[in-house]
């Protein structure tokens, strides 16, 4: 069986206690007696005693909603049915109700100056009444406790209100916060995944093809592109397991170092060996970049030349082009071939081309891509360093 837990509503609960209230002041006043009320002094109950129940019970039922309202008419009920010397009946806590929801349910600094205030000027009342001989010396004491008492526990309910929904957003803010982390470190996990998969794949199936176009012909070159085929299958394989194991919370993260621009050279060593013409040109003093800088141009030179192995075409040839400046470093990567989009300037599509803009973009840097007057396509990138 299936239990379902309803919270009562606030009004359904203002409601039943204006009711118990009214009835409870009602069988007050049907047991009061002729004798009491001769011997305490109180004014025979009539319809006008009606009148002041109910002035002090009715506004119970919408204190929440309208706490101002409410201790206005509760008020005037009360000091009515004080005034005309009626019998006390438990009509008189309502005022307590209302007061707790002045506390409760008002702004706090709003709360604080009607409650307040309010407590001030009936205890001052009251005092008057002392020098008078209206009431006794202990009535303004009576009536301060009596008052303050539900106020001061209005406020701290709704302090308690106040600190909870303030965790409950802060709660949900870490909980956004999480989930963007997780869904930018699953892109940069899926970029690396593509770069690296794309680069290997495509040097290993070329030379594959290489293998078996050259097996009966040249075997020792057979042999030479097998090879290459096998260790760029091998390093793609480290690769892939070194992000997967990332993902998992069972095992210790891989120390192998990433890759960055001071391994171009192995880079490029790897396209020459798939047959792809690579010059390299750099301007400027090398230096140590920073780690996700480094990385993610490495990344860019890697993805830009694979992507000439794949659309460039037999006996094309690329340039790569490195400028270390003072306030970062460029980029350029240009290519001869015909795999390039038909238009000058118009961009070639694809994942790769997204990664690349991607990771300019998480460095803050500026990307370009397009086919190149007469025939090739050209990528450049400019990337700023922090030089503070």
């Amino acid at each position: 069986m299936t239990t379902t837990n309803r919270r009562i509503p606030a009004w359904a609960i203002d409601t039943l206690l204006a009711v118990i209230l009214t009835a409870g002041a009602f069988v007050d006043l049907a047991g009061v007696s002729h004798t009491t009320l001769d011997a305490l002094g109180f004014r025979e109950p009539d319809g006008f005693t009606i009148v002041i129940i109910l002035l002090q019970t009715i506004p119970v039922a919408f204190r929440r909603r309208l706490p101002t309202t409410a201790l206005l008419i509760v008020l005037a009920g009360f000091f009515l049915d004080r005034n005309l010397n009626y019998p006390n009946t438990v009509a008189m806590f309502g005022l307590l109700f209302v007061f707790h929801a002045i506390g409760s349910e008002l702004p706090r600094k709003r709360a604080l100056i009607t409650g307040w205030t309010t407590i001030g000027l009936m205890t001052a009342f009251t005092i008057s009444g002392v020098f008078a001989g209206l009431v006794s010396i202990g009535t303004p004491l009576l009536l301060v406790i009596f008052t303050s008492f539900p106020f001061i526990l209005g406020l701290e309910s709704r302090e308690r209100r106040t600190a909870a929904a303030d965790l409950a957003l802060r709660t949900q803010q870490l909980e956004f916060d999480w989930a963007e982390a997780v869904q930018q470190e699953r892109a940069r996990i899926a970029r690396e995944l593509h770069d690296v998969v794309a680069h290997e794949m495509t040097v290993a199936t070329l030379q594959a093809a290489a293998a078996r176009r050259l097996i009966g012909n040249d075997d020792e070159q057979a042999k030479k592109a097998a090879g290459e085929a096998e260790r760029a299958g091998h390093e793609g394989l480290v690769e892939l397991r070194r992000l997967l194991g990332m993902l998992r919370t069972d095992e210790p993260a891989s120390r192998t170092p990433q890759p960055g621009l001071m391994q171009l050279d192995s880079l490029i060593d790897q396209m020459r060996e798939a047959g792809l013409n690579v010059d390299v040109t750099v301007e400027g003093e090398p230096r140590a970049l920073p780690p996700g800088m480094d990385l993610n141009a490495y990344r860019i030179v890697q993805e830009s030349l694979t992507n000439v192995l794949k659309h460039a075409g037999p006996n094309a040839a690329a340039a790569v082009a490195i400028s270390y400046r003072s306030d970062g470093i460029s980029l350029t990567i240009t290519d001869d071939g015909r795999g390039a989009a038909s238009s000058v300037g118009a961009p070639r599509t694809g994942h790769g081309i997204i990664s690349m803009q991607e990771r300019a973009a998480i460095l803050q840097g500026t990307f370009a891509a397009g086919a190149r007057p007469g025939g090739g396509f050209r990528v450049s990138v400019s990337i700023p360093c922090d030089t503070r």
